[in-house]
């Protein structure tokens, strides 16, 4: 018996709807969800004084409020502005009554960083490689433009001028992300490190910069509402004493002498060292500078060691010449010293750390 036409077309469509081929019968379009409004900022940490600009990333905003305009103020185009210590939050309300929130956290007291020293305390690293500021984390004086303005690699370049394809990146801005992750403080920078310099240059004149740095910070702090808990200096030197062949006795003696010039016009408390690392090319031509860091640390409390890390790294942390470091050296450096700076901040106490040149434990006496 002969089937009809109607019954294949029948079977055919069966037959195409179970196999693969059916996936392409065309259906119906799905609907496409529209992207959830987001604001650029959920959470901002930021000084008293300081402002930044809150917006949707997708659509537009109708209104904005605060839920304590004592703490942080927000204008109708969305500009936050810190007015004192304190948490708030922003609420921003879209076009199409959707209404989004960020927590700002404002803070009116920092401490005061200044770094100071040679070559390996200025830009010899590579600014790309530097990690990222965390949120708060650090600020730097501008001081010609007497402002503050977050820190960033290349750190200290905004200070002199325009920064340049061939600035290169320090240790500062991993050590205000270790320092700011031990307290939540943050750190108001400046850099006054000059390279080729020795102790006696910086006991002689270049302490000047020191204190010239110090007392416009504190003055733009001052006028901005913002408090210093502390004032430290962050000195990491040694290379060309180590190549004058200066002796343990007459580092010591510069070390104290610029600590003190400085004390007389500023108000630095202590004298926080990095303590010098190694020469690749002749390995022991930095034992007595170490040396002499090392044990001023230990019994003079006006000196306070915040890392060994440098005598333990090899030829990976070392760029050609054998004695400047590479940014991912100055990362680790930068990391210890923050960590152990914060945490003297914070306690008071001397800090403690393996110490690779000694194969110990380094402990000062200063804390018995």
């Amino acid at each position: 018996m002969k089937l009809k036409n109607g019954f294949w077309i029948l079977i055919f469509a069966m037959l195409l709807a179970l196999s693969p081929l059916g996936n392409v019968i065309p259906t119906a379009p799905a609907s496409v969800q529209a992207a959830s409004p987001r604001l650029n900022y959920t959470s901002k940490n930021i000084l008293v004084g300081e402002t930044f600009s809150l917006a949707p990333k997708t659509g537009k905003a109708s209104s904005f409020s605060s839920s304590r305009p004592g703490v942080a103020t927000v204008s109708k185009s969305g500009k936050v502005k810190g007015k004192k210590a304190g948490s708030a939050r922003i609420t921003v309300t879209t076009t199409t009554g959707k209404k989004l929130t960020c927590k700002v956290t404002v803070r009116d007291e920092v401490d005061v960083i200044i770094f100071a020293g040679q070559s390996n305390m200025t830009n010899v690293g590579n600014a790309s490689k530097a990690p990222a500021l965390k949120d708060g984390a650090g600020y730097e004086v501008l001081l010609t433009k007497r402002k503050l303005s977050p820190l960033r690699e290349p750190f200290g370049v905004q200070q002199k001028g325009k920064v340049t394809k061939d600035s290169g990146g320090t240790l500062a801005s991993a050590f205000a992300n270790a320092y700011f992750a031990q307290g939540k403080v943050p750190i108001v920078a400046t850099n006054t490190a000059k390279g080729g310099t020795s102790l006696g240059q910086w006991s002689g004149s270049y302490y000047k910069n020191v204190i010239t740095s110090a007392n416009k910070t504190k003055s733009i702090l001052k006028k901005q509402g913002i408090k210093i808990r502390h004032c430290y200096m962050v000195f990491f030197q040694g290379e060309n004493d180590a190549t004058y062949d200066i002796s343990t006795a007459i580092y010591q003696q510069h070390l104290m002498r610029m600590l003190g010039n400085i004390r007389q016009k500023c108000d630095v408390e202590k004298c926080l060292i990095i303590r010098i690392g190694n020469d690749m090319n002749a390995p022991t031509s930095f034992n007595r500078i170490a040396a002499a860091q090392t044990t001023i640390c230990m019994d003079n409390r006006d000196f306070v060691l915040i890392s060994t890390i440098a005598s333990g790294f090899d030829k990976r942390y070392y760029q050609g010449d054998g004695i400047h470091f590479t940014q991912e050296g100055l990362n680790k450096i930068g990391t210890q010293a923050g960590t152990m700076a914060a945490k003297y901040a914070k306690t008071g106490t001397e800090p403690s750390m393996k110490d690779p040149r000694y194969n110990n434990t380094y402990r000062s006496n200063c804390n018995e």
